[in-house]
């Protein structure tokens, strides 16, 4: 996995400042110093000049099909009419410029939409999509669009693979604020950490005003030429809306048109299956509307239970668990949490409470580090925070939530492998915050393991059937938390020895594996030597833990 980024040496540091002597830095026999006390400010270089559009294509980003093994999307804005606004593709060559393409490589695409977009800074902003078509699987291209004379740069993208591969992708929440300042860093440092990504998952709010085309600027210039190269997954949050679904939406994110079918939640409600893992995106901005309400459950029902895809990722905006204030989504909670239980979904990833949360249901709970069930997240990746609100509204819903961070701006790296997802939150300046394991079997059968710590790799987690037996009589043992594969000694020992961490007045049992997924389940014999009256415990010793059963009493 790939380390955090460190900062420079503090010495190195203080070593080029010093250079600079009191506050002014010679460069060239010129002295330049902060600016002189009192001098004026100089103006703010105006929003419609920083923004406005040109026939130079800029805020260019890959949208995904419903083929991406075959096909690909991409929009951008640039000042070119219908007629001539075009894409041009090619496999990826070994070099450009002075190197021509050679001839009939490179083919050309007529775009399949334009469309204008009123703004808030007194002018239209064009939006155009092209599609590839015909692509090869698992196959790097490299793309440029404009108007036949004004040109984007190259840029490439690699296409899915047929079937299942293993890849990485991102996931933020809000950015909303600070898309000028605070939010780049975020962006960049993912980037850095995860170059290889295949999609970037938003849970909405990208933008804190739905039409301000000075925010959605300032969006896009935050991801660079990212977008260019990652496919955007995108749902939109409430501050999408105002009045309605923001009039830049469907042109900037031409997503599939395949959800439930009311003309409302066209492209912002859809899916898509890529390499082993079917994304599903939910508007849960029309939560309290029965009929759009109803019709995305049925719909998310019916992407559920008919998945040839191993993994299931569901995002959307409002959490099934809100981590701050007294936010509270009952008819999210009521009509698809149910449903991610039921049909095994594996992350649900959720923005909207600018502060962090991760958990699961209380009943899927099977160790200390360990459970079965669904993994929800929130996150944010913005510079607005809330505060926490404890977890209420987990627990008063019959979950837990077992890590929080606020006042901080996270980002998170999920890679895919064929029996794992690896999740990690890190913080803006890339340190690790948190992160857990998803192992999954061929039946479906599923853990989702913590961390391991020194702390939570001991103590009583072992559970067993029955804590008052007879001698010779058999008790069933479970315990979690281990490598596929790992070797585990059992132990019988008493109670008092096992709590002062003795290895005596034990009766080696035998050796069992972890499975697959990373659990041992056994049974085992109450020796004939243990003493009636006494106290014992069965002790699970491996590599990564040491831990022991509660008292086990012998009856006779």
């Amino acid at each position: 996995m790939n380390e955090p980024r460190k900062p420079w040496p503090v010495r190195s540091r203080q070593a080029k400042l010093a250079v600079a002597g009191a506050g002014v830095l010679l460069i060239g026999g010129f002295a330049f110093g902060p600016a002189a006390v009192g001098a004026a400010a100089p103006p703010v270089y105006p929003a419609a000049e920083v923004h406005k559009p040109s026939p130079i294509p800029d805020r260019v980003i890959l949208v995904p099909t419903t083929t991406p093994a075959t096909s690909q999307r991409v929009s951008w804005r640039a000042e070119a009419t219908a007629d001539t606004a075009q894409a041009e593709i090619l496999e990826a060559p070994r070099a450009l410029g002075q190197v021509a393409p050679a001839a009939g490589a490179v083919t050309g695409v007529k775009a399949i939409a334009s469309t204008p977009v009123n703004t808030t800074l007194g002018y239209a902003s064009t939006y155009h999509t092209a599609e590839f078509t015909g692509l090869k699987p698992n196959t790097r291209y490299t793309y440029r669009v404009g108007d036949g004379t004004n040109w984007s740069a190259w840029t490439d993208f690699t296409t899915a693979a047929s079937g299942f591969e293993p890849f990485s992708f991102v996931y933020y929440g809000d950015a909303q604020n600070y898309l000028d300042s605070a939010v780049p860093r975020v962006f960049r440092q993912a980037f850095a950490d995860r170059p290889q990504a295949k999609a970037i998952v938003n849970a909405g709010d990208l933008i804190d005003s739905a039409n301000s085309e000075e925010q959605w600027g300032q969006w896009f210039k935050a991801g660079g030429f990212i977008d260019g190269q990652v496919n955007n997954v995108s749902i939109p949050g409430n501050h999408e809306y105002s009045g309605g679904l923001s009039a830049f939406w469907r042109p900037q994110f031409p997503y599939p048109d395949n959800g439930p079918g009311n003309a409302e939640l066209k492209q912002t409600a859809y899916t898509l299956d890529y390499q082993g893992v079917r994304f599903i995106g939910l508007d849960t901005n029309h939560q309290s509307n029965a009929t759009l309400m109803a019709a995305q459950t049925t719909w998310l029902e019916g992407l559920l239970k008919d998945n040839p895809n191993k993994w299931t990722v569901v995002t959307f905006h409002h959490p099934v668990y809100s981590t701050t204030g007294t936010r509270n989504n009952p008819n999210v909670r009521a009509q698809w949490a149910p449903l991610f239980e039921k049909y095994g979904v594996d992350l649900v990833l959720q923005g909207h409470d600018h502060s962090y949360g991760r958990g699961n249901q209380v009943a899927a709970r099977k160790s200390a580090t360990v459970h079965n069930g669904v993994a929800y997240v929130v996150s944010v990746s913005g510079g607005k925070m809330y505060a926490l609100n404890g977890g209420e509204n987990w627990t008063g819903n019959g979950a837990e939530v077992r890590s929080t961070s606020e006042n901080t701006q996270l980002y998170q790296l999920i890679d895919v492998a064929k029996d794992t997802v690896t999740f990690e939150a890190r913080y803006a300046n890339g340190e690790h915050h948190d992160g857990f394991t998803i192992r999954k079997n061929d039946k479906g059968e599923r853990t989702v393991n913590e961390l391991r710590t020194a702390e939570n790799t001991v103590g009583e987690q072992v559970t067993v059937d029955k804590t008052s037996v007879r001698r010779l009589e058999q008790v069933k043992v479970s315990a979690y938390g281990y490598d596929p594969g790992e070797r585990v000694a059992v132990w019988w020992r008493e109670q008092d020895d096992a709590a002062r961490g003795g290895g005596g007045n034990g009766t080696l049992i035998g050796y069992e594996k972890a499975d697959e997924l990373g659990r041992v389940e056994e049974t085992v014999r109450v020796p004939v030597l243990a003493k009636k009256g006494g106290v014992y415990v069965v002790h699970l010793d491996s590599q990564h833990q040491k831990i022991t059963s509660p008292a086990i009493t012998v009856t006779k």
